[in-house]
Parts: C-alpha cells; sequence; structure tokens
C-alpha cells in the first residue's frame, strides 16, 4: 500500500548554494550522504513539514538538466505496487531495484503527464516534526502540470490512494497523503520540469522566487498573520 508522500526531489548545480537558500527560509538539513559508488550527495531538508531531496553530483556534467524532476511516494510492498500500476499501463522508467544509498528499495514510472513518481520501501525516517522556527510555516502544496487532468485525477486519488481536498480552483484538483499535498494544474506556463512549483505557507507576504536551480516558489501568506 502507497501510504505517504514523501519527498520532492531533483539534481542541483550548487550545494552550497542550495542549502543556503533553502535555510535562509527556515529549511533544516535532516539527512545527508554521499554515494560513494556515484559520487553523487543526497540530502534531505525539510522545509516546515515537506521533505525536499537534493541531489548533487561530484562529477559535472555538462549535458545534465537541473531542478525538482520527481516526487517520492513511500509504500510497504514496493512489487506489489509497481506491478499494478505497471499493469495498469503507466510507464516504467526504472524497476524494482536496491536504492544507491544501501536504504531500501526504490522504483520509478511516469503518470499520465510525464511527471516521475518514484515509490520507495523503506526502513529509515528523516521527517521531523514540523519546523516553525522560520518564515515558511508549512508546504501548502507541490505544484505540478497536468494538461490531462482527468488522467492524473485518476491516478492520484484512485491508484495511488492520495485522499482530494476541497479546490474551487477552475481547471485544478488538489490531493493529499500524509502531511502534504500535490495540486494538478490542467493549464500553467512553461517551467523547467513538469513539476512547476512549491507553494509555502509563510508568515509574511513575499513575492514568488526562484531557487538556485531555477525551480519556481510561491508564497501565501499564513491566516491571521
Amino acid at each position: 500500500m502507497i501510504y505517504e508522500l514523501n519527498h520532492v526531489g531533483g539534481r542541483i548545480q550548487d550545494l552550497d548554494a542550495s542549502l543556503a537558500f533553502y535555510t535562509g527560509l527556515g529549511a533544516e538539513v535532516v539527512d545527508r550522504l554521499f554515494m560513494t559508488s556515484s559520487r553523487v550527495n543526497r540530502v534531505h531538508i525539510q522545509i516546515a513539514t515537506g521533505l525536499v531531496e537534493l541531489l548533487h553530483n561530484e562529477d559535472p556534467d555538462p549535458d545534465a538538466s537541473y531542478g525538482l524532476n520527481h516526487v517520492g511516494f513511500m509504500t510497504d510492498n514496493l512489487d506489489a505496487d509497481y506491478a499494478r500500476l505497471i499493469a495498469l499501463g503507466y510507464a516504467e522508467l526504472s524497476s524494482p531495484r536496491v536504492a544507491g544509498s544501501g536504504q531500501g528499495r526504490l522504483a520509478f514510472l511516469a503518470d499520465p503527464n510525464g511527471v516521475r513518481i518514484e515509490l520507495l520501501q523503506r526502513s529509515e525516517e528523516f521527517r521531523i516534526p514540523p519546523i516553525t522556527s522560520g518564515p515558511v510555516r508549512g508546504l501548502s502544496h507541490i505544484a505540478l502540470s497536468a494538461p490531462d487532468l482527468d488522467a492524473a485525477v485518476e491516478f492520484y486519488g484512485t491508484h495511488l490512494g492520495m485522499q482530494p481536498v476541497p479546490d474551487n480552483s477552475p481547471g485544478t484538483a488538489t490531493f493529499r497523503l500524509g502531511a502534504d499535498a500535490v495540486k494538478l494544474h490542467k493549464s500553467l506556463p512553461p517551467a523547467i520540469t513538469p513539476i512547476d512549483h512549491l507553494a509555502l505557507v509563510a508568515t509574511d507576504s513575499r513575492p514568488a522566487s526562484q531557487d538556485p536551480d531555477g525551480n519556481r516558489l510561491t508564497f501565501l501568506q499564513e491566516a491571521g498573520a
């Protein structure tokens, strides 16, 4: 069973710059690991309730693309959930295997609109209690491009088992599983990846911004702030 929206993640160019940016918003590093076989630094940061996985290769690749590129979900039966989703016709990207970190197993598939979905089965838990000391108090949602909105609703709501959240915005649908949520948008301006932006709840009013790799962040002012 898929039971948690665990993280959003992607490749970054400059680890120090990314950490400085996100810690400036109140994020904390909750896990840091160097994978020797691939020479990749894997760093999980938590911003309010949400986990962001930063992947930094020690050997720069001039052809690499950067930015948030996948959404990770936890499962208690990786093989069964992966086989079920592939049998439903979703595109296979990487079959179940031992994670490069050595922590559990993972697999990748694509949602109906090409968003990379990671399924994880592991015992390690990186999430800590919600961080409330910084200017960001919550991860409102991960905004995903979903031109075929009906197919995306079926994928996330029916086949991943996420719970619908009331959403009156036209051309959108929101789903939650665990602490965090995804918001599907039928029509969005072009972005660097199908993960269009992170929507964060802040203690003050602040303009949208971009992290060092061009990922967009929008801010919603906390009620009563």
